[in-house]
């Protein structure tokens, strides 16, 4: 609709509508400004009815949205957990709720799924295995949440995550100093009451924390406390701090399994680099038999290689065999 009335208009408005008589130019400009005024006012009154319509419109698209966005709200609230991984091993006092309130005992080869509590007690561990083949590691002590696939809410203790493998996921653990991102490698992550603790095995481990965000790589230890002071300093591999993790460890197949199986699984455990002294395929063709479950840790290595032709030394972190 035109909005602008100009003379022109009302005098033809006049001139159709209006008495045959022509009045004087006195009337003219009072009829001229009667009308304009009244167009004026259906004007602004079709504008108001406009714009009314026009937010009445926006209005009920909001509430379209808002139901949509609670629609949605409601479904991402209530998706059901999914498997996660499998139980390797357990010793001691494990166990897993799916509300913090009702718990039972972690059993070998027992699913674990996501939006599920795990906690362990003192001279306990466990080891499972996620659905990438990457293996998760706890400590005694320890408490944590599986927020979904790719989350783990460490609340306290310490998580060793075993992510040596080809397809490993890029596992986030989140605490409350920071999250901890790794890639494609092997590393500790400890939560006590004063401070975070991260420690590198292998490869590389990303720290993302209001202090500070930066990339920890093999042999480095980061300790943030909560004023956000950090200290870096240097670990070995064959550490002793990793020696816990061993506890939480599956009980190696080691019947027949060849002897070069066998030494690059004890030294990836243990922290070890190989030295094979060209005697590596003489090691593929040696087959073990016999089970050494009961073993410690150095009775085992000794025993495999008494029965075998060759000997082996541990010097700085290499298990180097000799003929």
């Amino acid at each position: 609709m035109n909005t602008k009335l100009d003379n022109q208009n009302i005098d033809e408005l006049i001139s159709t509508f209006g008495k045959r008589v022509m009045p004087d130019e006195q009337v003219m400009e009072k009829a001229r400004l009667n009308v304009k005024t009244h167009w004026q006012a259906s004007a602004k009154k079709q504008k108001r009815q406009r714009t009314r319509l026009t937010l009445m419109r926006m209005a009920a698209s909001f509430v379209a949205l808002a139901a949509v966005l609670f629609f949605i709200k409601g479904n991402v609230f209530n998706i059901q957990p999914v498997n996660m991984g499998k139980v390797l091993f357990a010793q001691g006092s494990v166990q897993i709720s799916d509300d913090k309130l009702n718990w039972h005992s972690l059993e070998l080869s027992e699913s674990i799924q996501t939006d599920s509590w795990i906690k362990t007690q003192e001279d306990s561990f466990i080891n499972f295995a996620l659905s990438d083949q990457s293996q998760i590691r706890l400590n005694a002590n320890t408490t944590l949440h599986l927020d979904s696939l790719m989350q783990i809410n460490l609340l306290k203790g310490e998580i060793y995550h075993d992510a040596d493998t080809q397809n490993a996921l890029q596992l986030v653990i989140k605490t409350p100093f920071g999250k901890v991102e790794h890639i494609g490698t092997r590393y500790a992550v400890t939560v006590n009451d004063s401070a975070l603790i991260v420690k590198v095995r292998n490869g590389l481990v990303k720290l993302a924390s209001d202090a500070i965000t930066t990339t920890l790589e093999k042999g480095e230890l980061l300790e943030l406390n909560h004023q956000g002071q950090f200290v870096e300093k240097s670990i070995t591999a064959y550490d002793d701090n990793w020696s816990w993790t061993k506890q939480a460890m599956s009980l190696a197949k080691i019947n027949h399994q060849s002897l070069a199986q066998f030494v690059s699984w004890y030294a990836h455990e243990n922290g070890l680099e190989v030295q094979w002294n060209n005697l590596q395929n003489k090691a593929k063709h040696i087959e073990l038999t016999g089970d050494f479950a009961q073993l410690s840790d150095e009775q085992l290595l000794k025993t495999v290689f008494l029965s075998t032709k060759f000997d082996f030394e541990i010097n700085q972190g290499i298990l180097a065999l000799n003929p």
